[in-house]
């Protein structure tokens, strides 16, 4: 771990305004649940580095990139709340791609991004060409897709598009149920009321 910290604090510096959105975060050790030397876990607001996955250059490396990943949780979540109003599904329809895919595609984008950044930190903190460099051989965001789509890496954004949607869905056949309950009990409400208008005009 010390290696791990160490490589974290040199390449401080040249990350602060990354190091300020992504906040308070504890780094540890521990197996990662889907078997990559390390992930960040916005649940528990931790970055897992798995020794048994990697040397501690690369997890120190990992480390910065998790941080990155950690970072760019608001314009993930910004990019989910697309996907669950709908709106993104208008995007990818213009665009002319499936909405999962296209939901993928930009979860993606984001994570190259922090790889282009990973690349500049590293290269600043003078660990070019060490174990911690991971993104020195990234070519542009194309090349780097069509690789994600191929290792499979995409199916999973792709289903936390369809998994968004859906939740969304019962949202929404839940709110029209309560609204028709409400609807159905004023009426009811409206019925007794003139039932008792016509009651009393027979007494009259």
């Amino acid at each position: 771990m010390r290696e791990v910290f160490d490589f974290v604090a040199a390449a401080a510096p040249h990350f602060g305004q990354e190091l300020a959105a992504a906040g308070s975060i504890t780094v540890q050790f521990g197996r990662t649940q889907g078997g990559t030397p390390g992930e960040w876990r916005a649940n528990s607001r931790s970055i897992t580095l798995d020794p048994r996955r990697a040397s501690m250059a690369h997890l120190a490396g990992t480390a910065v990139f998790e941080i990155l990943n950690a970072a760019s949780a608001r314009r993930v979540a910004a990019l989910e709340g697309e996907a669950r109003s709908g709106r993104l599904a208008v995007q990818a329809e213009q665009a002319q791609w499936p909405a999962d895919q296209y939901f993928a595609m930009e979860v993606e984008r984001i994570e190259w991004e922090n790889g282009v950044r990973h690349r500049e930190i590293v290269t600043s903190a003078g660990g070019a060409g060490s174990g911690a460099d991971l993104f020195s051989a990234e070519g542009d965001f194309n090349a780097y897709y069509e690789r994600q789509v191929r290792s499979g890496h995409t199916h999973s954004y792709e289903f936390r598009y369809n998994l968004l949607r859906e939740e969304a869905a019962s949202e929404e056949r839940r709110r029209q149920a309560e609204e028709g309950g409400s609807s159905r009990g004023n009426r009811g409400h409206g019925s007794s009321s003139d039932s008792s208008r016509r009651r009393h005009r027979s007494r009259r």
